[in-house]
This record gives structure tokens, sequence and C-alpha cells, in this order.
């Protein structure tokens, strides 16, 4: 491997092409695994770090396992080499994404941001030491490295995998694709999204608000509203102006010094040229407009707001590139009438936004990470 590369974990030689082949779901990948989710449980790591280490928990492994058993008709096997280049806004998606890839028996190649943060630098501590304890074993055909995003190595890895998958901005993944796949290659790609929250809220809510609104408010704050799951519009369903406020209320309490004054202005500036009003500036900016307003502009430290009725017009207002809604106080009928009428790849409950999960954005990554074969 080229010298003007940086190895966080993994092997040097992960472009050897004769990787022994490793089945979905083998012993020692679910070991390795399995060990990882025990330390960053047991050990003194952040919370994003441990909600890693919960979803990677043996239990949820072997769950797996039984839900993708083989059958008389069809098995899952390892789509090959992997190149997944991760967003540089929310630090941890790599490890989830590697970890299904992993787990489906593939040889991976992880491409993260030079400037890894406290977090990652941990996480990468704790691949070499479980890998060094099976010889690097276990690691052998993975690695998790930086480039020059100017270097040659983006065509090299490309040109060597049978499976991409990019994740980040609209204009990093047009980028990225410019430097073509193999024929037989595969892609899967994780651009710009947006989100949003639908609130039902009524009287018999309110003594519960504070709780819903930490819950609305760690979704909102936690990667400074950069993930695509975080919301940017709260679209008020059958909600009186009442308890807006006292959710706003309460929601101020958690939210407030999360984002630079600085941001939080020049967002809600730029909404305010749309003719959007400002109803509320502090540590979060409230504002008032009558439709959302997005045309590919980060916001931080704002949220849109309007009223609706109606369920089916809630649906119609929703951009293209929707992913999520969080929601509260939505039935089961209303969330399918909303899946008729927009885009959205997921529900969530307040709080839960940034949960990932195997299936994201309307695509089962197991699968994706593996080929179906029909017997």
């Amino acid at each position: 491997m080229s010298s003007n590369i940086t190895l966080f974990a993994g092997s040097q030689k992960v472009e050897d092409r004769s990787s022994a082949v490793i089945m979905p779901f083998d012993s020692s990948r679910v070991l390795f695994l399995s060990q990882l989710s025990e330390a960053l449980l047991q050990g003194n790591y952040s919370a994003p770090l441990k909600a890693l280490g919960f979803w990677l928990r043996e239990s949820q492994i072997k769950a797996w396992k039984e839900e993708y058993k083989p059958n008389d008709h069809l098995l899952l096997a390892p789509i090959g080499r992997v190149f997944i280049v991760s967003p540089s806004n929310v630090e941890g998606l790599f490890a989830y994404s590697w970890s299904l890839s992993y787990l489906m028996g593939n040889q991976t190649i992880v491409r993260v941001s030079a400037a890894i943060t406290s977090d990652q630098k941990k996480l990468f501590d704790l691949f070499n030491l479980i890998d060094e304890q099976t010889n690097g074993e276990a690691l052998n055909n993975q690695a998790f490295l930086s480039y020059d995003k100017h270097s040659d190595w983006t065509r090299k890895c490309s040109d060597w995998c049978q499976f991409r998958m990019l994740w980040g901005s609209d204009q990093s993944i047009e980028d990225i694709r410019r430097v073509t796949l193999p024929a037989q290659s595969q892609e899967r790609v994780f651009p710009d999204r947006y989100s949003i929250s639908v609130l039902h809220l009524e009287e018999q809510d309110i003594p519960i608000i504070s709780g819903l609104a930490e819950s609305f408010a760690r979704d909102v704050i936690t990667f400074q509203q950069q993930a695509c799951a975080s919301p940017k519009w709260v679209i008020w369903y059958r909600t009186s102006k009442k308890i807006q406020t006292l959710f706003w209320d309460a929601v101020e309490k958690f939210i407030v010094g999360s984002f630079a004054k600085n941001e939080t202005f020049m967002s809600a500036q730029y909404l305010c040229a749309f003719g959007a009003e400002v109803e509320r500036v502090g540590g979060l900016s409230i504002v008032n407009y009558r439709e959302i307003i997005n045309d590919g502009v980060a916001l931080r430290g704002v949220l849109g707001q309007f009223d609706q009725s109606c369920i089916s017009e809630i649906g119609r207002a929703f951009p293209q590139n929707l992913q999520s809604i969080s929601h509260y106080g939505l039935s089961h009928e209303s969330k399918l009438e909303l899946s008729k009428t927009s885009q959205v790849s997921q529900f969530c409950r307040l709080g839960e936004a940034l949960t990932f999960t195997k299936n994201w954005d309307g695509v089962d990554l197991i699968t994706v990470f593996s080929r179906k074969v029909r017997l």
C-alpha cells in the first residue's frame, strides 16, 4: 500500500484479490464484533460509541442470522470486494456500514476523513487491540484509511471493488462518481437527505411535554443538526398554539448553547429572505413559513414550522429528498397516508431519529452487502 495513505486499522495487504472466501455470519467475524460490542459497553466510552456497542451485541447478531438463514431455495453469499466512502459530518457512521459488510464476509476498504475525531481514534485503537489478539487474522482483509482526495486512490479503490458505497453530500458524491466503476461492479449512494418532525399533541399530552421536548432536542443537537436524520422542520398536525408554545419553552431549556450564535443568526436571516418570520431567537431560531424551504442550503440552529390539519396535505409539502419523519401522536393510518403521498423512507419516535438500523434510507443493508443465490 502506498506511503501517501494513512492506515488507521486493518491490513496493508487488503488489496490482495486472493483473499479466502468467508460466508455471511462466519463465527470468527461474529466473535470479533461481539468482542467489540462488549468492550464498548464495558469501557469508558462516549454515548455514541456505547450506542454502537449496543447495536452490535451478540444477541442482535444472532437475531439477524436467524432472520437471514438459508433455506432450500435461497442463501446469502458475500458480494466480494467492497469500497465504502464514509461521510465526514457523522463521525461514527462508517462503523455501522462497515460492520454489516464485514458480517457478510466481504473484503472491505473504508475511506474516512484524515482529520479523525477522538471517538474515531478510540474505535480504531480498539479495532487494532482486538485484531492483535487474533494475530491479525480478524482484519487481515479489511482497511480503514484516508488519503488526499486529489490523489488517484479513489480510482484505484474503485477499479478494485465489486461494490462501492458512497455517503456524503450531493456534490461530494457527484465528484466521486466521475470515477467510473468496472462494468460488473455495483454501487449504492446515500446523498443529501432531509428530515422532518410531525407532531400531534393534545391537552392530555401536556404532562409529558418536557420528556417529548428533551427527546426532540436530542435529535436536533446531536451532530449539530448535520445528520440527514436530524429534523429541520416541524409540522404541527392539529395542535393548538398554546401547546406549541409549551413545547418550544421546554425544548429551549435543553438546546440553549448548542449552536454558535452566528450560525443561528445567518440561517435565520437566510430563511427571512424568503419572507419567513422569526418567532424566537435564542439558543434556537423558530421560523414560521407557509411551506418547507429546501434548496440545499445547510441550516444550523434553525427549525422551520407551520400548521396543517389535513394529513394528505402534509405529505404533499415534503421535499423529494425526504428521509425520516420523527413523530408523536401519528396513527398507523396517518403514517400509511404519508407514505403514499411522499418519498419518506422511515418513521421513528422522538429521540430515535439518529438510531441506526440495518434498514436505512429505504434499503436493507444486509442484502445490499450480499448476493442472493438461488438454489
